[in-house]
């Protein structure tokens, strides 16, 4: 079974992202937690997590120093970005860590094709 584990700190956007992986993958589980310490704990209880969209802006740490945790402690083979802050640097530091880039607002057409590929 696919583990995908979702980070943000809207639950409005988490409820978005499980919607769109149920209709679409309905045996895969998904895990979600609102900030990186409570993501952090989840990587810790479920460490076969497969997939990760971790929002960029979040209280505490932000989605790119959450995403250089996980790698060090637990490795998700695929990790993106999810973000409205479209900024080249941020960009660029996502793409450094082996992150995809997702634009928010979150849309079905732009999340499946992230979760299909290999």
């Amino acid at each position: 079974m696919t583990k995908i584990l979702v980070v943000d700190d809207s639950m409005v956007s988490r409820l978005m992202i499980k919607q769109i992986v149920n209709d679409s993958f309905p045996d895969w589980l998904v895990i979600d937690a609102a900030n990186g310490d409570d993501a952090l704990a989840a990587t810790e209880e479920n460490q076969d997590i497969d997939i990760a969209l971790l929002d960029y802006n979040m209280p505490g740490m932000n989605g790119l120093e959450l995403a250089e945790k996980i790698q060090s402690t637990h490795p998700i083979p695929r990790m993106a970005l999810l973000t409205a802050n479209i900024q080249d640097h941020v960009k660029a530091q996502a793409e450094s860590l082996g992150l995809s880039f997702i634009n928010k607002p979150i849309q079905e057409d732009v999340v499946v094709p992230f979760l299909q590929a290999q």
